[in-house]
């Protein structure tokens, strides 16, 4: 299994236990999904930023 789709999915699922909680499910689980995504994309992508940022 993809590193990527299992960070997403497993945020996904602490979203939907928190919204089971709260009785909001499907707002959780749409914040557990866009939080794995920022996680796997936008994360690496910025550090990779900064990193050839320092090295000029």
């Amino acid at each position: 299994m993809n590193r990527r789709s299992l960070i997403t999915g497993i945020t996904t699922l602490i979203g939907f236990a928190v919204g089971l909680y709260l009785h909001s499910i499907f707002v959780y689980t749409m914040v557990g999904l866009a939080a794995g995504y920022v996680i796997v994309f936008w994360v690496p992508f910025f550090a990779s930023w900064s990193q050839k940022r320092h090295q000029k």
